[in-house]
């Protein structure tokens, strides 16, 4: 399953840093992830089915992705060594980009913790920069196709804000970003997961949640009316 995982989360990846590519494109989606299936001769039926067992036992599934995070960062090094650059496995860099400070990285959401059925986040700084993108990313798990939380990212710039909202509708890797022109000075990034409902018991595990802004555009955001 760390196998399988790992490259999903890296077709996951491919297809949200080449967005212009593949958003209008779902049949160029499916190849890429039949390519992963096809590799580990397992079915989509299968890779579902696993996911929902680990959603029952979600202590395995925090394993697993605690040795996918050392093995993403070996990787990065390992390409950084032989290449003599700054590599990385998704859009944001060192030399591009910085990592946002959130209050925590990896925790378990129940009922408790979502009142009014919303988990709000925010960075723990003020940002005062120009352009750019801000880009919100995670791995979760307890996602299920009646149960599919929305995602609302806001960048607040001196005069407007610029809103992006997506619905989380598979277990694994979730990306999104907003960009915004360089003419605008954002102020403040903040968001929410809103989970269509609650009940006793429920668990919803998020790890490697970071916010980042890299100072190179990915697409032409628009303000929020």
């Amino acid at each position: 399953m760390e196998k399988v995982l790992y490259d999903i989360y890296l077709a996951d990846a491919m297809i949200k840093t080449n967005y212009s590519v593949f958003s209008s494109d779902s049949a160029r989606k499916q190849d890429l992830l039949n390519s992963v299936l096809k590799k580990h001769k397992i079915t989509e039926a299968v890779l579902d089915t696993s996911l929902v067992w680990y959603s029952g036992n979600l202590d395995k599934y925090n394993k697993i992705n605690i040795n996918l995070t050392k093995l993403f960062a070996e990787t990065a090094e390992s390409m950084r060594q032989k290449e003599g650059m700054t590599a990385q496995l998704d859009f944001v860099s060192e030399s591009k980009g910085f990592v946002l400070p959130v209050e925590k990285n990896n925790f378990l959401l129940s009922i408790s913790d979502l009142p009014n059925n919303v988990y709000t986040f925010k960075t723990d700084t003020i940002l005062n920069r120009f352009g750019g993108a801000y880009k919100l990313q995670f791995n979760i798990l307890g996602v299920s196709s009646s149960f599919q939380p929305v995602v609302t990212l806001c960048v607040q710039c001196v005069d407007t804000a610029f809103v992006k909202r997506d619905t989380i509708s598979r277990n694994g890797l979730f990306t999104s970003y907003i960009d915004i022109v360089q003419i605008k000075q954002a102020k403040a990034l903040y968001g929410s997961i809103y989970f269509p409902e609650v009940f006793p018991g429920m668990g919803i595990l998020i790890q490697d949640f970071n916010l980042f802004h890299s100072f190179q555009p990915l697409s032409v955001a628009q303000p929020e009316k």
